[in-house]
């Protein structure tokens, strides 16, 4: 009965509640704003200021240890039900911030939800691989790291305002989560698993080249991962250092980090069209390298902003890009498991961002890490630019 009702649903409306799910995906990251009067509420607590900024990326280390698991029972259970069940979890374990005494337990709150977080972005970025396939499929991708970045700047402005009343009610923006459980019922069904004509490798053997591809792409997501999410974890603290101690300016700054996210993912269709998938990668690198060495020479919010600006194109055309490579790469059994490789990949960097950067910042400034990472940055553009000579070459021998 509830395939049969699923089937008659609009596909717009599908497609709708896949984009609306999707939009959660940074959620667990809106809590941002909060973090500088949540560290000085705890403040007398030992490592506090290693620990309050661990309440951000914890969630992402609990998703990469869990995303294997829960990628083979997406794989076996099926993706609606776990999807269903994750976002229930997800919901409730947000909300839980709302009443927690102690900073211990808001961090095992928030390890619990990084488990069900993994659930829905695997769950639902395979649906996408399910239902729709080839140009599609692109255009699908590229809407869904829109919403992404269009849903995370809304959460993110909202939390920014909340956070204003105290840094607890950053936490009630996770009730968006319950609200989209009718939606999913009631519109996506589970797909009958068969062999997908785009998919470039069988259900049943994997070539060395398409292992090593995949594992590539995992690699450079965490990567990429460790330096984007320096801007939720780090600028409201370098706003701080700049005297800008404001909760909802942070929120706005981040905001619009996602705001420009937006816009390059509606273009990522068209990009990926023009270029091909090496030179956007070159891209994402080269604009978020110019946008942290913007931010290392800022002195007031309207520097951030346009910085955050332009280096919000990076992370709308990075994430499209590095999901169509799995998809392609992955058989329909597969991709389950295929995709929580890649999930996991992505919040581990986030849950590493803090852990790479406060060194740095220990031993140079807050400002100079932003400097370095924009360096960084540069150089990984500098390679993919030098493998898409290399294949330019080889293709014309």
């Amino acid at each position: 009965m509830r395939l049969k009702l699923s089937k008659l649903v609009s596909p717009r409306f599908r497609m709708l509640t896949i984009l609306l799910t999707s939009s959660i995906a940074f959620l667990s990251s809106v809590i941002a704003p909060g973090l500088p009067d949540l560290y000085a509420e705890f403040s007398d607590v030992e490592n506090a200021q290693l620990l309050s900024r661990l309440v951000l990326t914890i969630p992402m280390l609990f998703l990469a240890l869990f995303g294997p698991f829960v990628g083979l029972v997406v794989d076996k259970v099926g993706r609606r039900k776990t999807l269903i069940f994750s976002i229930v979890g997800f919901g409730f374990s947000g909300l839980s911030g709302l009443v927690l005494e102690t900073l211990t337990a808001i961090l095992i709150s928030r390890a619990i939800l990084g488990v069900f977080l993994v659930g829905i972005l695997t769950s639902v970025t395979a649906l996408i691989g399910d239902y729709y396939s080839g140009e599609e499929r692109n255009r699908v991708a590229g809407y869904q790291s829109a919403s992404i970045s269009f849903g995370t700047l809304i959460y993110t402005f909202l939390a920014g305002l909340l956070a204003e009343i105290g840094w607890r009610a950053t936490f009630a923006v996770f009730g968006v989560a319950l609200v989209l459980v009718i939606p999913i019922v009631i519109s996506l069904y589970e797909p009958h698993t068969i062999k997908d004509k785009n998919s470039k490798i069988s259900s049943k053997r994997t070539s060395r080249n398409d292992l090593l591809i995949v594992f590539g792409i995992y690699v450079l997501t965490f990567l990429a991962m460790v330096l984007l999410f320096m801007v939720p974890s780090q600028t409201p603290f370098f706003l701080v250092d700049i005297d800008v101690p404001s909760p909802f300016e942070a929120g706005l700054a981040v905001g619009l980090f996602s705001l420009s996210g937006g816009i390059s993912s509606l273009i990522f269709p068209w990009l990926r069209r023009q270029i091909g998938v090496s030179l956007i990668f070159a891209f994402v690198f080269a604009d978020l390298s110019i946008c942290y060495i913007l931010i290392s020479t800022s002195t007031n919010i309207y520097d951030v902003v346009i910085a955050l600006l332009i280096g919000g194109f990076s992370v709308g055309a990075f994430l499209p890009n590095a999901t169509l490579v799995i998809l392609a790469r992955s058989a329909p059994v597969f991709r389950g498991r295929a995709l929580s490789g890649l999930t996991a990949a992505f919040f581990l960097g986030q849950f590493a961002s803090p852990l790479y950067s406060l060194p740095i910042i220990k031993w140079t400034s807050l400002g100079q890490s932003f400097f370095y990472s924009g360096v960084l940055a540069a150089l990984v553009s500098t390679f993919f630019i030098f493998i898409t000579i290399c294949q330019k070459i080889k293709k014309y021998k």
